[in-house]
């Protein structure tokens, strides 16, 4: 589902290998698996999934998703990519003035859902109950938290049914139970066949929740699989 091939990616002035963000990067991700990716501040991993959600382009190398390389596709395909993945970004920019439900719902709808418009909205009730938003979902969205905007951000995600799930720091505004009922419910999705990729910062997660893991650091790479020892 996912190929990278000596991928990297550096900035107009920044030009030599030392101020590369991302550097000959190599990854295979196959449908329905999981991946941590996992770095310090400034090792790429927002920039990686921002590639990954054909925001930007690698500067050299191959970029290829569902089959597809990125630098290849015409803009019809890319359309059809895009509506097959979900991004859980760490800025989270909902629409203030709209409802908890009608964000999600906009965002199900931007994704082409076929499904009927009360299985769309049974499946946005049942996430905002497993993510404890049920008391918002009429409250307009200027009045959410940080937390809460986070996990309205999470159930737009899932509400899309996507192929692929690309989470930058999903649990990063929230307290210990909030934060591993969002890892339970991406666990879920994948037990579900959905390919799944959270770039986070929490290594007490990765060590209890044994998964593939790729470090970021200087811009490259190194994979470790879930059943070995994972040393940090």
């Amino acid at each position: 589902m996912i190929t990278l091939r000596q991928v990297s990616r550096w900035y107009p002035g920044s030009t030599t290998d030392r101020s590369r963000v991302l550097d000959q990067l190599e990854l295979d991700l196959k449908k329905g698996e999981f991946l941590y990716v996992i770095g310090g501040t400034g090792a790429g991993k927002t920039t990686l999934l921002r590639m990954l959600a054909t925001e930007e382009l690698p500067s050299s190398g191959t970029l290829s998703l569902f089959g597809y390389d990125l630098s290849a596709v015409s803009p019809s395909t890319l359309r059809t990519i895009r509506r097959s993945i979900s991004t859980i970004p760490q800025r989270v920019q909902l629409l203030s003035d709209l409802t908890v439900f009608e964000n999600i719902s906009m965002a199900a709808r931007a994704a082409g859902s076929r499904a009927s418009g009360r299985d769309s909205r049974d499946r946005i009730f049942e996430l905002l109950e497993k993510l404890g938003l049920s008391a918002k979902r009429d409250r307009p969205a200027s009045e959410l938290s940080g937390g809460e905007a986070q996990r309205v951000a999470i159930a737009q995600a899932l509400a899309r049914k996507p192929e692929l799930i690309l989470a930058d720091e999903p649990t990063g505004a929230q307290d210990p139970d909030s934060a591993w009922g969002i890892l339970d419910l991406l666990l879920r999705e994948n037990l579900s066949g959905t390919t799944v990729m959270i770039a986070t910062h929490d290594r007490e997660m990765v060590r209890r929740v044994r998964k593939k893991t790729a470090f970021l650091k200087n811009g490259r790479m190194q994979l470790h699989v879930e059943e070995g020892p994972c040393r940090f």
